[in-house]
Formats: structure tokens, sequence, C-alpha cells
């Protein structure tokens, strides 16, 4: 059997490649399924889910990744197997999406007063159809020379205590695994290694969490040797996936450096 990869991102969140896209680079790279899970939006499922329709072995699980407040630490929540066209998950969204419209502006306002050249359909232009979002901002600082990286955007202007910086909208971390449990669907503890190290990630866990990202990119073998024994003390189900936004490696996407088996992800389907 082959290999799932549980936490990929399209051109509906933050993403450079269409549902399409992703769908069709992960059947050429091997991959047996995906998880599109995009950053608090369910927009791009079904076209990922109609594209997966052109071949027999290869299937496209609906998720999400939910922003959360915790103890004020932003956590990230995975749902998986959602049914994504659940009312309270639809409508949660769209909220979401026209708070992150509303917070571009702003933040282009403050931009302009503080003499910086820049435009709202500037930054729309590089998100395309995809939710517009600081990262949008900061290429097109970047494109303009106001800056040298994208890093440096964020630092020197967009992050909280800088002079472009708007308060985002927020989701406690009970009310992301209701919206995901509601709408029938796994919540599942994103990237802990990535979460700020002054939470308990054992906390965390005892929040409602199903499961728990064991395996990602940024998280080192040491880690995931951690993060694995926790999901077995908790009994949690365990995920793993390449985090995939925008990397490519010799002209190919690097869906799928991170992935895990298929018969552990329909176990978990079939609980």
């Amino acid at each position: 059997m082959g290999n799932i990869d549980m936490h990929v991102h399209t051109r509906a969140s933050d993403g450079i490649l269409s549902p399409n896209e992703i769908v069709d680079w992960a059947k050429k790279l091997g991959l047996m399924g995906i998880a599109i899970t995009d950053h608090d939006t369910v927009e791009g499922i079904e076209d990922a889910i109609e594209a997966s329709k052109e071949y027999s072995d290869f299937f496209v699980i609906p998720g999400i990744e939910l922003s959360a407040i915790y103890n004020d630490v932003e956590i990230h929540v995975l749902g998986y197997f959602i049914d994504f066209k659940n009312k309270e998950i639809i409508k949660i969204t769209d909220q979401i999406k026209n708070h992150r419209i509303q917070r571009a502006k702003l933040i282009v306002e403050k931009l302009i007063k503080i003499g910086y050249e820049i435009t709202f359909t500037e930054v729309c232009d590089i998100a395309k159809a995809g939710a517009v979002g600081r990262p949008h901002i900061a290429k097109v600082l970047l494109r303009k020379g106001y800056v040298s990286s994208i890093q440096e955007a964020f630092e020197k202007l967009l992050i909280k205590g800088q002079d472009a910086y708007v308060e985002r909208f927020k989701l406690t971390m009970d009310e992301a695994i209701n919206v995901i449990e509601n709408a029938n669907g796994i919540p599942v503890l994103a990237h802990p290694r990535l979460i700020d190290s002054k939470i308990s990630i054992e906390d965390v866990l005892k929040k409602g969490i199903k499961g728990i990202e064991v395996y990602h990119t940024r998280h080192s073998y040491l880690h995931s040797q951690i993060y694995l024994k926790l999901a077995q003390k908790y009994n949690l189900f365990i995920t793993g996936g390449s985090d995939y936004h925008d990397e490519m490696i010799n002209d190919k996407p690097t869906i799928g450096s991170v992935s895990v088996p298929y018969h552990t992800i329909i176990s978990m389907k079939n609980k």
C-alpha cells in the first residue's frame, strides 16, 4: 500500500498550486492520497475531490487547519474527514475570510500612512483567488524593494508591536475543536514542535484533541519520537504530512516529503 500526505495547502489559502495541480502532482509523486488542509477555509476541497476522480487509486481527505488561541498563544488544529458542506463550518470560515479581507485592507492603509506605496489591488493580484493575508502583503513589499525578504517584512512591519500590525480574528481552542467535531471531523494537533515552548503540549491534548501530527517537516527524529510516545500515552491518532505550501526541489513540489501509511489513515477513518 502507498502513503498519504496528511497536510497540504492549496491556492485556496496560502499555497501556490490549485487543488487540481496538487492532486495531479501528488499522483505523479507516487502518493495514494492527500488531505487538503487549507487555513481557515474549505473552498479548495471540492475541486480536489473532483480532480481525484481522474484516478481510480487515489483519494482526497477533506480537511482544514484552524488557527486558535490558547493561553495567548496561537495553536493550529487540523480537522480530518470533515463534512465540508456543514453549515456551521461554512459560516465560521466565511466569517474568518471576511475578517482577513478587512484586516489586509487596514494593514495596507497603515502602510500607506507611514510612507509605503502599496495598494490593496496589488495584494489581491499576488493572492489570486486565495485568501488574502500578510504573506501576500509581504510579497508586494519585497517586489517593490522595501524589504530584502518576506521575513524582514514581518519583523519590520507586520508582526505584533510593529507599525502595520492589525489584530486577527481569533477562535479559542474549544471553539476550533467544536467546529471540527460538529462537522463530523477529527481534531488533530498540528506540528506541536512549532508551538511556543511555554505551552504544555500535554495540557493542549487534554482539551479534546483526538490526534497528533507526529511527523512533520520541522520535526526532528527525536521530536517525532516524543510525540509518538504522547500519542500512545493518550491513545491518539497518529498523523503526519509535509505541510506543503510552495517549496519546490528540481521543479517538483515537495508534496509527500513527509507522509504516513495508507492503512493507518483508513483505520483512523473507520474508527
